[in-house]
């Protein structure tokens, strides 16, 4: 089985929970992959949003399901959010509406697509970015897919990751910088 950092390639890559669990959530708002011919190529854990790549035959009918549906944000590159907002995605991207853990779906336009569950959705239910919370999008989710050995996690929401806080100045007029560990659960 190929195994990078939190990336797992392989035989019997479909059977895992975090297949299972991202299908699960994609059926709830009315998707349900095994309709569109996919083939999983590479399944992320944790403490990477937790989800897969796949090969979609069928992604132009997949992209036209997703842009139907009233759950998902289009992070359209024509305006400023929706183009800050998909710079890290591979072909269009969908976010689901709402706060906490989210489905984020990427269809690329030559087949290859990424579907995964975010721990931090900045989208509001009008479909607004909220920019104050996709600061924690940013640092949750983004800094531990692209540097999945600076964080951990534990249980099924718990996230740990690297600290540094503003300087600060003691009573002796030193001023002393903090590093460390911070995380939530």
């Amino acid at each position: 089985m190929g195994d990078e950092m939190d990336r797992i390639t392989g035989p019997d890559i479909e059977h895992r929970q975090e297949v299972l669990q991202v299908k699960d959530a994609l059926r709830k708002v009315g998707i349900d992959l095994e309709t569109f011919d996919i083939v999983i190529t590479a399944v992320y854990i944790k403490p990477r949003p937790y989800g897969f790549d796949f090969k979609c035959e069928r992604h132009e009918e997949l992209l036209g399901r997703v842009q139907k549906l009233a759950a998902f944000k289009h992070d359209d590159r024509s305006t400023t959010g929706g183009a800050f907002s998909a710079g890290q995605t591979h072909g269009e991207g969908f976010r689901q509406k709402g706060f906490g853990p989210r489905l984020h779906i990427e269809i690329g336009l030559d087949g290859r697509c990424n579907v995964h569950i975010d721990s931090h959705g900045y989208v509001d239910l009008n479909g607004d970015y909220d920019w104050s919370r996709s600061l924690e999008h940013g640092y949750w989710d983004l800094a531990p897919d692209k540097a999945p050995w600076a964080f951990g996690s534990f249980g099924e929401d718990g996230q740990v990751g690297p600290m540094v806080a503003k300087p600060t100045q003691g009573l002796d007029g030193r001023v002393s910088y903090q590093f460390g560990i911070t995380g939530h659960w």
